[in-house]
């Protein structure tokens, strides 16, 4: 090979270094193994000034490689001389004047090279001039909109303390890493420990003031110590690992409730799903009542005793209600469409049936009874029912039929009468004269008051949660997974998390949140879908969403158990219990039994069970091997029913079945034999995921017969002990049986 193919060969090696931000982890590992191949080949070794320079560049770029910075983000220039403070501020570069002399003296450069300085964000060559001072000219490039978006960066200089060879303009961007054999472990090293969460560090430190043997201020301080080095471990092997492939384990939230209106209630006569807190009415004016507290509860009230579930509307935050009995669902907050229903004879048919036909709900109303209740309701709001229909006491006014009855209970002029009705009692009522704070703020507003009830944009919400949505601003939230702001309306932020971009950026992050916190997802045995289990916790934590999996990391069994874990790693004599629940025996030496590995002392043990990313998921596997079940298994908490084709349902703790998922909901909600109840909120999602499980437990004729054994209808057998429902249907075997059955049925049924 000629002297200037040797020459082209390490110029361009060197220069695709250059390529490279400290911020870019996978390229950090990229360049530093090809700095390693550079630098080992033989061609590059013929020059032992050459390579000479090389090893000391990779030496110096490796100490400010290692060199740990909390919670920076840097992109590291380097440069051998001082610079003003203004330079300083923004960049850290060689002067113009600086040319690879070891470089030049070895091989000769063309004359009309160019030299200039790489922004590794934009990908995009600076050149540079002798006439035109470097910060000038970087200072321009950072101007540009193309680069004002990115990540801001926070400069360090590194000139001062180290001393790096002489290199060109075209090689002052370059960076670098390890190029011997601990590439993987130098990345670790790279990355700045993370920090402890201040509300978890809190409730941790008044756990162990509970649990440690010695809760003076040092042990305290000592244990925590120990945590924090405990977690960093962790934190380290989780961001060694590729979450890409294991994405489809954690599900996205199942839709928005908008979505779910759309699909699962399109049949019914509810059109209301489009109202906003902007939709108002055209008129503007004050209102002449204040006290409309009382009235709203007479209708929540109403509610509640017609069996509608209130929630909280994902994509507007205001109430929303869910009637078990209809399958009904309704966004509408100004409660017009959902009284409507409640007084239809079709909700209260279906009710009566469902209350009458479950002995296991202790009160059973029939339609007479139903009717009362809502004729006792309407007698609240100065209605009356004669022999010539209903008729206003308040307003001196009758109606035709139930629709204009709703319209006038919520018409501004009845709503005014009967506030001044209210106003007059309670004065009556009340000696002082005070007016009840639970009866109103002093708006006048009636609809402005509807439409401030509700759950609003916190980070409690599990749509925030899932998405790693932070509220920014009254009308802004930003994605913190995508690096971007959603300026408007709720619906945005929808439309934003329906994304593939979306999904694609929050999965790894959902499951490196979960590595962290010794959670894990898992998959259900009977039916389709994914939960969330706790691999430390003594009591088996199985839970249906992420929002409630991260609101466990926070919950008082999850640190009192991190606290136990702690005392006994510093104070092995007070209690050995918490590390059997690991398996973790201490009988014989200690002992971890699913690993199959000996343990030098009891904190190491400790350690063992709180970082090792191994062991966490052999635990999680035991666990859902011995937990196996359904989705209302997890939603129950320990409960579960047994289905058939997800058509026949049966309780087991009472042995009644269910021919319909409305009066399984019923049952679930109001029996009085389950021990623990979900929420509402719970009860709806149930319903939802149940909903579209329903179609592929049909198809492949499951019968869930008893807890722990599912058996598919195509292949005519239990599925194996490794499967589950969902894995079953892609298997081998499955579709080979599947294939058969459609060949067959063609076969029965030629084409003429």
């Amino acid at each position: 090979m000629s002297g200037k193919e040797e020459m082209d060969f390490i110029c361009k090696g060197v220069a695709e270094l250059s390529v490279l931000s400290f911020r870019k982890l996978e390229e950090v590992r990229r360049l530093a193994h090809h700095l390693r191949k550079v630098i080992n080949h033989p061609m590059t070794n013929k020059s032992p000034a050459v390579l000479r320079y090389l090893r000391d560049l990779d030496e110096a770029h490796r100490h400010i490689f290692l060199k740990k910075r909390d919670g920076v983000e840097v992109e590291y220039i380097f440069t051998t001389e001082k610079k003003s403070s203004l330079q300083r501020q923004r960049f850290n570069s060689l002067p113009v004047s600086d040319v690879p002399e070891i470089l030049r003296a070895q091989f000769s450069i063309a004359d009309n090279a160019k030299q200039v300085h790489i922004c590794v964000d934009c990908d995009v060559e600076i050149e540079l001039g002798d006439d035109i001072p470097l910060m000038e000219s970087l200072q321009k490039h950072f101007n540009l909109e193309v680069h004002l978006p990115k990540v801001k960066r926070e400069s360090v200089d590194v000139a001062e303390p180290i001393v790096l060879p002489k290199m060109s303009r075209r090689l002052s961007a370059m960076g670098g890493g390890e190029s011997g054999q601990h590439i993987e472990q130098l990345m670790h090293l790279m990355k700045p420990m993370e920090r402890l969460d201040k509300t978890f560090s809190a409730k941790l430190e008044t756990a162990l003031i509970r649990h440690l043997a010695d809760n003076s201020e040092a042990s305290i301080d000592a244990a925590v110590k120990y945590y924090q080095n405990i977690y960093d471990k962790l934190c380290q092997e989780v961001s060694g690992i590729d979450f890409s492939t294991q994405t489809s384990s954690v599900a996205p939230i199942i839709m928005s409730i908008k979505d779910n209106v759309n699909q699962n209630f399109a049949a019914d006569a509810n059109k209301n799903y489009e109202n906003d807190e902007n939709d108002r009415p055209a008129k503007n004016q004050m209102k002449k009542y204040r006290y409309y507290g009382p009235i709203e509860t007479y209708i929540t009230t109403l509610l509640r005793t017609h069996k509608l579930l209130t929630l909280a509307d994902d994509r507007t935050g205001k109430l929303a209600f869910f009637c078990m009995a209809c399958e009904y669902y309704t966004l509408r907050f100004r409660y017009d469409s959902v009284l409507n229903h409640v007084f239809s004879d079709t909700h209260i048919h279906n009710l009566a049936y469902i209350l009458q036909s479950d002995k296991n709900i202790p009160y059973a109303m029939g339609d007479t009874a139903i009717n009362d209740l809502n004729n006792k309701f309407l007698f609240n709001f100065g209605v009356t029912r004669d022999a010539r229909g209903p008729s206003c006491g308040l307003c001196k006014c009758s109606m035709e039929s139930n629709d204009n009855v709703i319209l006038h209970i919520l018409d501004e002029n009845h709503l005014g009468r009967l506030s001044d009705k209210l106003y007059r009692k309670m004065k009556l009522d009340s000696p002082d004269g005070q007016t009840p704070d639970e009866w109103g703020p002093r708006s006048l507003d009636w609809a402005k008051f509807l439409a401030t009830v509700g759950k609003p944009l916190n980070n409690r919400d599990h749509v925030v949660i899932e998405n790693f949505i932070r509220p920014s601003g009254k009308l802004a939230n930003y994605c913190s997974c995508c690096e971007m702001t959603l300026k408007g309306p709720r619906q945005v932020l929808f439309n934003h998390i329906r994304q593939k971009k979306h999904l694609r950026n929050a999965a790894p992050h959902k499951l490196s949140l979960l590595y962290k916190n010794q959670c894990r997802p898992a998959e259900y045995y009977a039916s389709f879908g994914n939960f969330y289990i706790c691999t430390i916790c003594p009591t088996y934590i199985a839970l249906p969403s992420f929002a409630a999996i991260v609101e466990h990391f926070d919950s008082s069994i999850h640190v009192e158990t991190v606290a136990k874990f702690i005392n006994c790693a510093l104070h092995p004599d007070s209690d050995d219990k918490i590390l059997a629940t690991n398996n973790i025996s201490t009988s014989d030496g200690i002992h971890c039994d699913v690993c199959d590995v000996a343990l030098g002392d009891v904190s190491s043990a400790v350690g063992h069970v709180l970082s090792d990313i191994n062991h966490q998921n052999l635990i999680a596997e035991a666990r859902l091997k011995a937990n196996k079940g359904d989705i209302i298994s997890v939603y129950m908490r320990g409960n579960h029913i047994l289905h058939n084709e997800g058509a026949e349902f049966t309780c087991v703790d009472c042995k009644e079945v269910f021919k319909s998922i409305r009066s399984l909901l019923t049952h679930l909600v109001f029996a009085e034999h389950f021990a623990n109840k979900p929420s509402a909120e719970n009860v709806f999602r149930f319903y939802l995921e149940l909903k579209h499980n329903i179609l592929m437990l049909s198809r492949n004729k499951y019968d869930y017969y008893e807890f722990g054994k599912l058996k598919c209808g195509v292949c005519e057998q239990d599925i194996e002990e490794n499967e589950n429902a969902k894995r079953h249907v892609v298997s081998p075997r499955h579709r080979d049986n599947m294939g058969a059955i459609v060949c067959l049925t063609a076969a029965s049924h030629p084409l003429h």
